[in-house]
């Protein structure tokens, strides 16, 4: 598949940057490519995704086992949830690739070069990015083991389910 002397490495970034899915979708067929190779700069697939809105793209590469979606770049130590959120020529688009990325479980609470989480970039305006972005890092926070679910003590009354005060 290679063009021009590329890798299918190289043609994966590309593919991403210029949100070419269908020759995502082909490279992952040919299967010879690492997910999550880097460029010079540390960025991967996934940071070309989102920094550039590949919103198509950045949907078959979290579906890929074994991509690294908390991956640092070296220059900023962004990673791909850090280029989403500041992707801003689309605001649909930044939401909907946060999405994705929090639904894949990209760690919100990573900082970057500057210590700055992705909550921290949001456009202050964007109160829909911010809440997602807050709502994620509760999550992280909590964790599974925190929370209550029915099916653990089956249809208990609320005084049969224990307490933490004793």
């Amino acid at each position: 598949m290679s063009d021009d002397g590329a890798s299918n490495n190289e043609l994966l970034l590309a593919a991403c940057k210029n949100d070419q899915d269908d020759m995502v979708s082909d490279i992952f067929k040919e299967g010879s490519y690492d997910i999550n190779f880097r460029d010079g700069a540390g960025n991967t697939a996934a940071h070309y995704a989102a920094k550039h809105g590949s919103l198509d793209c950045l949907e078959l590469l979290v579906g890929h086992d074994g991509i690294d979606l908390d991956a640092k770049n070296t220059l900023e130590g962004d990673t791909p949830l850090h280029k989403a959120v500041e992707f801003s020529d689309d605001p649909d688009v930044a939401i909907a690739m946060v999405e994705i990325l929090l639904e894949a479980e990209a760690d919100p609470r990573i900082k970057n070069r500057n210590q700055l989480t992705p909550i921290q970039l949001v456009n202050p305006n964007n109160e829909e990015m911010k809440e997602l972005l807050e709502s994620a890092v509760v999550s992280y926070q909590v964790g599974d083991d925190d929370v209550v679910d029915e099916d653990d003590y089956g249809s208990a009354d609320e005084d049969e389910i224990p307490s933490d005060e004793e």
